[in-house]
């Protein structure tokens, strides 16, 4: 059963005209992508001792980091601008003692530091191509662009940034400034997604790379970051995968009709196709077994792609599988030059369940909740288990301004769905990030956290939502000094992981000298 609101109460408000900041840039253009939540942020900015409404738990410690998709260059083609090509920033709320700090920066890599030398954008999007000549790079200049704009943790003592068409960017987890780009000690050579996953046992992270047909699964120790494994298949089609789970003995991916064109994007076109020819008998799971390296491929016999996972775990003969499926993503490859609508091409997602019979090889599926959401996440701790809670953020509207309207938590057990939506004139809430509480053992004893749009200012606030009550009314609005572009992903350092990570780059420091 789901419950939602007959009405939202932001369906009352006025609509309000944010204020201008001096921060902010008039790039004349309707482009949703550059207005609203959206809009990008003209500077580097630090706060201490942000004003909170309500209070800050005694025992959240540590560091909520945030990817800002912020072009720091009005764009060649602003209307034809897209979020997923924004300039990679990190958005760092410091929290102590019940009090918070913040600082954010955007990610120095090579390809920004030859715009920035330029003055203005050098390079074209990806997603809906370019009507315009390339701009001559300067000679050594990165053929394409990294905008380190996807994900960002700590692993290993090193705050990592990612982005799935270039290697991470490493920077100081206090400062926020660039060191460079970090391949795993030479474990990995072009690039790797961002969508990594931390065993709970081991610590180790579990990730890999998509490259043309090929895909690449890695283990990595969570001490020093080697590559301790790797195995590599064919996906049978260059497809775009984004995002994978893993259950207690396999790496699971689903492979769909959305294309990853880097051969259209080197000519100006388009580079995310949906193209149903690529996989005729329909979207496949490709289940790599983790200890016998053996891939085995499941059959859906449906058109859909995968947005995120929530999570998978294993019976005696099923692989039970969660996440967010949307009936297409990409330009039709009928039309594939054309610039199309966000919704039209990334319509809303569902929670489904699949489950995958390991004798049969017959795959089963159903919708979980029918409230359409997105960036579904869980306790990590319980990565890989059968677990009772999910979260995610609500995509119900489909207004032209905003992309989320609420947060959700979907329970596994009840199939019931509970809607919070925000506080006074706040919307657009990021992907939500499970903090734990600290010594608990229950799965849904912590905290949420979550970034938050403000129309009245125009700034963000991050909002700490008790999850075992999941009440409407937050425990603390930590209001920040800026706007935090909407974006895509993040996590939650303790403050033991971050005070290491500190140590360790300090440590890096001195001994470079």
């Amino acid at each position: 059963m789901a419950y939602e609101p007959l009405v939202s109460p932001t369906q009352f408000l006025p609509r309000v005209t944010p204020p201008r900041h001096v921060q902010d840039v008039d790039w004349d253009t309707s482009n949703k992508f550059l207005n609203g939540p959206f809009a990008p942020w003209a500077e580097e900015s630090e706060a201490f001792d942000l004003p909170v409404i309500g209070r800050i738990p005694d025992d959240l410690a540590g560091a909520l980091f945030r990817i800002a998709n912020n072009p720091r260059f009005a764009p060649r083609e602003p209307d034809r601008y897209h979020w997923w090509e924004g300039d990679g920033g990190v958005a760092a709320t410091y929290i102590r003692d019940g009090k918070a700090s913040f600082r954010m920066k955007w990610v120095l890599t090579d390809s920004m530091k030859i715009e920035v030398e330029a003055g203005e954008a050098l390079y074209s999007g990806f997603v809906n191509g370019s009507g315009l000549s390339p701009r001559q790079l300067p000679p050594g200049a990165p053929r394409s662009k990294n905008v380190a704009n996807t994900n960002v943790g700590i692993f290993a003592d090193h705050l990592l940034v990612y982005f799935e068409g270039g290697l991470p960017h490493s920077l100081d987890p206090g400062t926020l400034d660039t060191i460079g780009t970090y391949d795993f000690n030479g474990g990995i050579d072009v690039l790797c997604t961002a969508h990594y996953k931390l065993d709970p046992r081991t610590g180790n992270m579990l990730f890999f790379a998509a490259v043309g047909n090929n895909l690449t699964w890695y283990e990595a120790d969570a001490r020093d970051a080697r590559i301790l494994d790797s195995v590599t298949f064919d996906m049978g089609c260059p497809a775009m995968v984004h995002d994978y789970i893993v259950s207690e003995h396999h790496a699971i991916f689903l492979i769909s009709p959305t294309q990853f064109r880097l051969d259209r994007i080197m000519q100006g076109r388009p580079g995310v196709l949906w193209d149903e020819d690529a996989v005729p008998g329909g979207s496949r799971f490709a289940v790599l077994d983790r200890r016998t390296k053996r891939v085995t491929w499941y059959d859906t016999g449906t058109m859909l792609a995968p947005t995120h996972f929530f999570n998978a775990f294993e019976t005696d003969q099923r692989i039970v599988v969660d996440l967010h499926v949307i009936a297409r993503l990409g330009n039709p490859v009928d039309d594939g030059d054309s610039t199309h609508d966000s919704h039209n091409w990334f319509p809303p997602a569902m929670a489904w369940r699949f489950e995958l019979d390991t004798v049969t090889k017959r795959v089963t599926h159903r919708m979980l909740s029918g409230v359409a959401g997105e960036f579904p996440k869980i306790n990590d701790a319980f990565l890989g288990r059968e677990l009772q809670y999910g979260y995610f953020a609500t995509t119900r509207a489909l207004t032209p301004e905003t992309m989320t309207d609420g947060l959700a938590r979907f329970d596994f057990g009840t199939g019931q769905t509970i809607i919070v939506e925000g506080a006074e004139d706040l919307t657009n809430p990021s992907e939500p990030i499970f903090v734990a509480r600290r010594g608990s053992v229950e799965e849904n004893d912590g905290y949420l956290l979550s970034l938050w749009w403000n129309r009245q200012t125009g700034l963000s606030e991050v909002l700490v939502h008790e999850t075992a009550s999941f009440t409407p009314a937050p425990l603390a609005r930590i209001q920040l000094p800026v706007r935090v572009p909407f974006a895509f992903h993040g996590s939650w350092a303790d403050a033991e992981q971050l005070d290491a990570a500190l140590a360790a780059h300090r440590t890096a420091v001195a001994t470079r000298r």
